[in-house]
């Protein structure tokens, strides 16, 4: 024995394969259980939202297949919230198509599952939404009411609404604008309507579409791919000079290094011990300021950096056949902002040496028994 429906919508579909007799009657349908059936059984089985009064001595039962989602015909299916929201399953018997079952989706299903999915996407883009409309306002005079009113006679094909829908509704890129655009377009197509219903525009969904890709166009116009590669090398120009000016900020600074060492070399006194201080206390006092320019010119570098990522970010935001060609305008200024990294580290190597070997002089000649006594000891050490 076949195993009893376990869900209302499959039990509906029980009753039209199984009753004798059926007949529709006003807003339900009626039919004869067979007698190889045990009609208290079935009775109890099914499901409160279907089943109607009952007869056991006709075995009569009445039943109403619409509130389980099963339907005679497109226009029972195309009713009240079912306008605004496809049911995850449900039958329309004259098709002899379940949604979600069929291998084959007859033309009218995609034209309503299509016009529900364009609902959708306009109730996203919709400055608010009020019972059974959604209401789109430019100003307090330019705005539109539009019903979800439609029969399934005005159902029609939408043609390339999938690509439509991600190109303008789904997409993040310029989101803002586009809802712009398309409550302009909305608009446009009924100009002087304060109110409209929904089988309106899918009769002029084609000028709709039209519209809306005609005032994209035009917005974008100013994002071309030639004013933004324009814009990044300006950018990246007025960048590099902001690098190159890093190191030649310190670079009067740095002609200090060598004469520092000349005087470290030139002033020490052997045993001198107040000259020998002065200069090392002198030098390291030096050598604790040039740290402090590197730090600045280093916070500096970083600081542009930053920026430089922000707008290869942005860049990175637009379609990628623009990103693609404007992206690798960054590398020469990038590969400039590491290599000046690298000369300010340079410099700072440079300046510790410099202190280095100042302090040795300062050892050497204030205390050389016990500066050769420890060379000694170094290079014993060493060869040992």
């Amino acid at each position: 024995m076949q195993p009893y429906p376990d869900n209302p919508h499959d039990w509906a579909l029980w009753l039209f394969k199984e009753l004798e007799n059926i007949q529709r009657t006003d807003s339900h349908w009626q039919g004869v259980l067979p007698t190889a059936l045990v009609f208290d059984d079935i009775v109890r089985l099914l499901p409160h939202e279907l089943i109607g009064p009952t007869n056991q001595t006709t075995r009569t039962v009445e039943f109403h297949p619409a509130h389980c989602n099963v339907f005679g015909s497109m226009d029972e299916l195309v009713m009240g919230l079912r306008r605004r929201e496809a049911l995850g399953l449900f039958t329309v018997r004259e098709l002899n198509y379940t949604h979600g079952r069929s291998q084959t989706v007859p033309p009218i299903i995609s034209n309503y599952l299509d016009a529900v999915r364009l609902w959708k996407l306009l109730v996203s883009f919709s400055d608010y939404q009020r019972e059974q409309s959604i209401i789109f306002i430019k100003t307090f005079e330019a705005k539109i009411e539009i019903r979800a009113e439609y029969s399934a006679q005005d159902l029609a094909k939408l043609g390339n609404l999938c690509s439509f829908a991600t190109e303008y509704f789904e997409s993040e890129h310029h989101r803002e604008q586009k809802r712009n655009i398309v409550r302009a377009s909305l608009l446009e197509v009924f100009k002087g309507e304060l109110k409209v219903i929904f089988s309106s525009l899918l009769a002029k969904f084609d000028d709709f579409v039209d519209r809306v890709k005609a005032s994209y166009s035009l917005y974008t116009a100013d994002f071309s791919f030639e004013k933004l590669r324009l814009e990044v090398e300006k950018q990246n120009v007025d960048d590099t000079l902001r690098v190159n000016k890093i190191f030649s900020d310190i670079q009067n600074q740095l002609l200090a290094l060598p004469a520092a060492l000349m005087i470290a070399g030139a002033g020490v006194k052997d045993g001198i011990w107040s000259t020998n201080l002065a200069i090392f206390i002198g030098l390291t006092v030096f050598v604790w300021v040039m740290r402090q320019l590197i730090k600045n010119q280093q916070n500096s570098i970083n600081s542009i950096h930053s920026e430089v990522q922000l707008r290869v970010q942005r860049v990175e935001l637009q379609p990628v056949d623009i990103s693609t060609k404007v992206l690798p305008l960054f590398e020469s200024l990038t590969d400039r902002i590491v290599s000046q990294r690298r000369v300010l580290r340079n410099v700072w190597l440079a300046v510790l040496l410099v202190w280095l070997v100042a302090t040795v002089m300062v050892a050497h000649a204030q205390f050389p028994g016990v500066f050769r006594a420890a060379l000694a000891a170094i290079f014993t050490s060493g060869f040992e």
